[in-house]
């Protein structure tokens, strides 16, 4: 009885570490994309304290130059919110890239999987067949003896 041996093991291992590191460029991709969120969320917080500020300060004696710098403030806080979103974007754009790529690779992978399953299915038939002949022939083989 032979051992299987798959011919195609080296193109699997290849294709098995370029699916990994293509999985690890995704993770990397989404916790990009999660940090960019977490910056957005906090530039808007920072965004609604100083909209707060400003309101309370606008009950009290009215100051233009704290207005003013209020209001610049206001600007910065708004002008970095767009930015941040823009950078959400192109992170989400990015993890959908870099998950397309992770599931083209995985798909080779399960490709070759599959070849080996069914080369070893096939391997296992083999034997058994095998197995049979040997044991139809000494079965044979004694009924002849018996004879």
């Amino acid at each position: 009885m032979k051992k299987f041996r798959f011919p195609l093991r080296s193109v699997v291992t290849v294709r098995e570490l370029r699916e990994q590191r293509a999985r690890e460029v995704f993770s990397a991709a989404v916790h990009a994309y999660v940090g960019a969120e977490e910056r957005v969320g906090e530039i808007r917080k920072r965004l609604s304290e100083l909209e707060e500020i400003l309101r309370n300060e606008r009950a009290k004696t009215f100051r233009p130059s704290d207005q003013v710098a209020f209001l610049q403030a206001h600007h910065r806080e708004t002008v970095c919110e767009i930015a941040a979103v823009k950078g959400v974007e192109q992170a989400r754009v990015e993890m959908e890239r870099c998950r397309l790529v992770w599931l083209e690779a995985r798909r080779d992978v399960r490709l070759l999987e599959n070849l080996e399953l069914k080369a070893r299915t096939a391997h296992r038939g083999d034997l058994e067949r095998e197995e049979q002949a040997l044991l139809d022939d000494r079965t044979n083989a004694l009924l002849a003896r018996a004879s």
